[in-house]
């Protein structure tokens, strides 16, 4: 694969970057802030509804014409209501908010890797085209990748919302391909969940590489898969191994 190798692709959350906090913390942090509002004892009820709107929210993302982003918001919404601590249109208007402060959390949680920064300008020395292909909604992503300078660190920025596709569907990565201008078998995707990554990268055509600082594994991580990894790394200075 070295010989032909063009492009190099990673997943951002827990691959390039990792959290400072857990996501379930974050989330309780941004109900603290909002706990004067919708009291401190409805915070279960607003965690319960908000688990089952969430996950109905991802599936369903891109049957909707409104906008993930608005679609979010609805749920907050939607979960405030739950509480029954405000009428609708309020409701709404925390839900807006709720969305903007969970933004602003989530773009100051993110630190690189170790290795992520130098591993992405040895590659782009070698001249090997860097991108990211991550799941989730533009606005949320792009804040997390401003925040820390990876559009001028990388050649292409590829969020799922804008395929209308998840990883580890295809099209998402027929897009970074397109935004790239390489064949698949001219590219690898990087990343640290079996699924998303490694299986939908291999079924789109690229190589999958596993990122396993914690060391699982392969055999529990891949039981439901008939994919393997290309390649399996616990480290990314390992990339350049690739190369």
């Amino acid at each position: 694969m070295s010989n032909r190798l063009k492009a190099v692709f990673f997943d951002l959350d827990e691959t390039l970057v990792k959290n400072k906090i857990p996501v379930r913390e974050l989330f309780s942090r941004m109900y603290f802030d909002f706990e004067e509002q919708l009291g401190a004892n409805n915070k279960e009820v607003f965690f319960t509804a908000l688990r089952v709107k969430a996950a109905n929210l991802w599936s369903n993302m891109f049957e909707s014409q409104i906008s993930p982003e608005q679609q979010f918001v609805n749920c907050f919404a939607s979960c405030v209501k739950a509480t029954g601590s405000t009428d609708g249109q309020q409701a709404f208007t925390i839900g807006r908010n709720m969305f903007d402060h969970y933004e602003s959390l989530s773009s100051n949680n993110v630190v690189f890797h170790d290795g992520a920064v130098e591993v992405l300008a040895e590659l782009n020395s070698r001249g090997i085209i860097t991108g990211l292909i991550t799941n989730g909604m533009e606005q949320i992503q792009l804040g997390k990748i401003h925040a820390l300078d990876i559009h001028n660190k990388v050649d292409h920025v590829t969020v799922s919302a804008q395929a209308r596709a998840h990883k580890p569907h295809a099209p998402v990565f027929k897009l970074a391909l397109q935004r790239a201008n390489v064949s698949a078998e001219q590219a690898i995707q990087i990343g640290d969940h079996a699924t998303n990554d490694v299986a939908g990268a291999i079924r789109a055509g690229l190589g999958g590489v596993f990122y396993n600082p914690g060391e699982l594994l392969l055999e529990e991580s891949f039981v439901d898969l008939s994919e393997r990894p290309t390649h399996h790394i616990q480290h990314l200075n390992q990339v350049l191994d690739l190369i």
